[in-house]
């Protein structure tokens, strides 16, 4: 939607227009918050402040506690301790016990005055319904005191300190300050009953006689196998055992490897081979003499088989001492496995024993680690149960009371002066609003500038309201001299008066137009009424335009001379036939006139509303069209030059009636 721009005039006017609106609204709001505060039932409010430690209430391991410069255990709050306190101030034990204990749940006193007693019926009513609806169930008296507690009392932790406010809001100050008063008893007591719940149960004492007693039958237990098995120290027996069983698979495994060299021995091995095995040192002195001996005979018959013959006797005799030495260092490497692998067994079985005792031993020491666990845990939870049960015995707390409720004197609602400035303001502001909402809403034609950002064509004069219906002089002048220089090429002589709908004021311009030109130019001015009104004199037998055009009259005698004016009627038909605006008979009528007068005014009628406005619109030089201030939409006026134009018909401009003066004469000079 097209918006013009707004000007200081356009506010002030909007302004001036809409004053008594924006009056009475202001006026309104401040009457309605007035009457408010007195209908609005009082609320005053009692505040206390609490301080919380931690101590022995709170014994667990936390790993926010530090250690200060003189080793003084220092331990912090937290979130989840502060939010907890919280919890418990507003829970619904401590609220159902205050409500019972201060007789909240019964009937509210009677109000002070008529405006409230209305307020609290009509809030009761609301109640029901919501009730009889099934939207909200109804309470009981207990749960109905509960919930008004729970909106009355507030908890709120201040900011970087162990600092919590309590407050309550009621209606009556000696309520609220006593009500505070016994809440903050019942939580303390609350509090204390929480912490120290043990109520001097012998549980923790009866788990330590257990523990106690399954500590010393571990530990006995534990001594008995040590004696038992003559456990002095197990890991360097364990250590031995197992230095003792590598050194017998490493011989066992140089027997493996001696043996295979003594089956080789006469094959085709190579003897450097045979030499590096059969010289290496082993863990039996009798292996390991009779690998050397072995070696000297092979070397000896490899001296002799390189100078003697096969059948020598002294390499024959050599052959057989080294299968004779062979066989002996065979033999003695059996016997050495056997023995091994015995004692191979005899140490896998000690070893196996062995581990079977340490997996016992720790089973055992693990036991009884347990058990003196278990004893230090309830010795701990004993020393805290008697302290917390010392604590309640004593009603000691580690919350502290640093500010006690106050005893309220002025009411926190409502703020009487506060709402009343902000009612006067509010109210001002809204009527401003709704103001130029309205005039947002309003789509008629109120400025020039309207016409000529809206409808796009030239505001040709603009009539303020007067007395009487009477036209400015000065601006009749203003719409001669406009029409005069519309087309400087040709003289306008034929102009027609109209507008969108009918009570635009079209007739009134369109006669005082014509007798404004007849009075300045002193040549003959014709004036055509369609529409007529209930004292404007009529030719003889009622002639007009239509007669003439119809050739029952001439013009002479439909003509009517009226002060200088020249008056031409309807006729004594209701309207032109159709074919006749196209007809040479419309020409030569047209033509007469121009040659006769020197200036011809018509009005038809409205252009939305008349089909004569819009035939007519093509043979006359131009249309003038004629808005009321404030009444004719633009888009409806928009619609009507459209259609003249459609029409083939031009428009001059628009001429505006019925403005009012909305600003006044003062302002309205110095903007």
């Amino acid at each position: 939607m097209k918006q013009r721009q707004i000007f200081l005039r356009d506010i002030l006017a909007i302004l001036f227009k809409r004053k008594l609106l924006i009056v009475t609204f202001a006026i309104l709001v401040f009457a309605i918050v007035f009457v408010g505060n007195y209908v609005w039932p009082p609320t005053y409010e009692s505040s206390a402040r609490l301080r919380l430690t931690r101590g022995r209430e709170v014994y667990q391991t936390d790993p926010s506690v530090m250690k200060s410069q003189e080793n003084i255990a220092m331990i912090q709050m937290s979130t989840q301790d502060v939010n907890s306190e919280l919890d418990l101030i507003r829970s619904r034990d401590v609220l159902d016990q205050v409500a019972k204990d201060m007789g909240l749940d019964g009937p509210a006193p009677p109000a002070k005055n008529m405006l409230r007693q209305v307020y609290r019926v009509v809030k009761q009513a609301y109640l029901e319904g919501l009730y009889y609806l099934q939207i909200k169930s109804r309470p009981t008296p207990i749960q109905a005191a509960i919930e008004k507690l729970t909106d009355a009392i507030i908890v709120e932790p201040l900011r970087d300190s162990f600092l919590i406010d309590v407050r309550c809001q009621l209606a009556a100050p000696e309520a609220a300050h006593d009500v505070l008063a016994h809440l903050l008893d019942v939580y303390v007591q609350k509090r204390v009953a929480v912490f120290s719940n043990t109520k001097n149960s012998p549980f923790f004492q009866e788990q330590m006689e257990h523990a106690t007693e399954a500590l010393n039958k571990a530990q006995a237990a534990l001594e008995e196998f040590r004696a038992a098995n003559q456990i002095v120290n197990i890991e360097g027996e364990k250590q031995l055992l197992l230095e003792q069983d590598t050194e017998l698979k490493r011989l066992l495994s140089q027997m493996q490897e001696t043996e295979t060299v003594a089956e080789s021995v006469g094959d085709n091995v190579p003897e450097g081979a045979l030499t590096e095995i059969l010289s290496r040192q082993t863990g039996s002195p009798v292996v390991t003499e009779m690998q050397m001996r072995l070696l000297e005979l092979l070397a000896e018959r490899s001296r002799l088989s390189k100078t003697l013959g096969p059948k020598h006797p002294n390499l024959v005799r050599v052959n057989r001492e080294v299968a004779e030495s062979l066989g002996n260092l065979k033999g003695a490497i059996q016997e050495v496995k056997q023995s091994t692998e015995a004692k191979l067994a005899e140490t896998g079985g000690r070893l196996a024993n062995l581990n079977s005792m340490m997996a016992q031993l720790e089973n055992l020491d693990r036991e009884v680690k347990v058990q003196s666990s278990s004893l230090e845990y309830y010795k701990q939870k004993y020393e805290e149960s008697r302290v917390m049960d010392a604590m309640a015995q004593e009603q000691i707390s580690n919350v502290k009371v640093v500010s006690s409720p106050t005893m309220p004197v002025d009411p926190i609602r409502p703020r009487k002066l506060f709402n009343l400035v902000f009612a006067l303001i509010a109210g001002i502001v809204g009527g401003l609003a709704l103001a130029f909402f309205l005039e947002y809403l309003d789509h008629g034609i109120k400025t020039p500038e309207d016409v000529e950002c809206y409808l796009e064509v030239p505001l040709l004069a603009s009539f303020f309201r007067a007395p009487k219906g009477r036209l400015n002089p000065k601006e009749l002048e203003r719409l001669c001299t406009a029409l005069e220089f519309v087309n400087p090429e040709l003289p306008v002589k034929l102009v027609q008066v109209t507008s969108a709908v009918g009570g635009e004021g079209a007739q009134s311009v369109a006669r005082a137009l014509a007798e404004t030109h007849a009075r300045d130019s002193g040549g003959q001015v014709l004036f055509v009424d369609f529409v007529g009104g209930p004292g404007q004199k009529k030719a003889a037998g009622g002639m007009g335009m239509i007669d003439i055009l119809t050739d029952q009259s001439v013009l002479d005698d439909a003509l009517i001379s009226d002060g200088g004016l020249f008056v031409l009627g309807r006729g004594t038909q209701s309207e032109i036939p159709l074919y006749m605006w196209n007809s040479p008979r419309m020409t030569s009528f047209l033509a007469e006139l121009r040659q006769r007068f020197s200036f011809v005014v018509f009005h038809l009628g409205s252009a939305l509303q008349t089909a004569e406005t819009l035939r007519l619109a093509r043979s006359v030089d131009g249309t003038v069209v004629v808005i009321r201030s404030d009444s004719t939409r633009r888009e409806v006026v928009g619609r009507a030059i459209e259609m003249l134009r459609e029409a083939k018909g031009k428009v001059f401009g628009a001429v505006l009636t019925e403005r009012k003066q909305q600003i006044p004469q003062v302002i309205y000079r110095r903007i």
